[in-house]
């Protein structure tokens, strides 16, 4: 069968058909990540010298603080969302929908509060890559009902 394939795709086939790519120097072995590309010169020893003692960039920082308060309301609206299901049929159904119903708007609440941050973080994100899409209220609720 002929394949079609790139110039690029051939030669590197033909190198490794030819073992030019065997003993490779670091075969094997874990690519070194500890230093970051992309990284400003300047601030590298800042910068190690914080990860080295646990801590992240201010804006790396943020993010997770984000992502952890959208985790917890969401864990928040879910439990909210198994009483009320819990509930049906019996005569708790009526406390457990007025539950719920306090559980959607405070999510909403928050969920609005968490999109401020997430554009005012998008502006101290280095680059467009790092950005966080806002989150969907509408989405998330419907997420959790199924």
């Amino acid at each position: 069968m002929k394949r079609w394939e790139s110039l690029v795709d051939q030669k590197i086939r033909e190198a490794m058909e030819q073992g030019e790519f065997d003993n490779l120097t670091g075969a094997g072995e874990p690519i070194d990540l500890s230093e970051n590309p992309y990284e400003d010169p300047d601030w590298r020893t800042a910068y190690r010298m914080l990860r080295n003692a646990g801590f992240a960039p201010v804006w790396i920082e943020e993010r997770k603080d984000i992502d952890a308060e959208l985790e917890a309301t969401r864990i928040s609206l879910e439990r909210a969302w198994k009483i009320l299901m819990n509930a049906r049929d019996t005569q708790h159904h009526q406390s457990a929908q007025a539950r719920w119903d306090k559980a959607v708007e405070s999510f909403r609440t928050e969920v609005a509060a968490l999109n401020r941050r997430i554009n005012a973080w998008n502006l101290k994100a280095p680059a467009a890559g790092f950005q966080r899409n806002r989150i969907d209220v509408e989405r998330e609720i419907d997420r959790t009902k199924h």
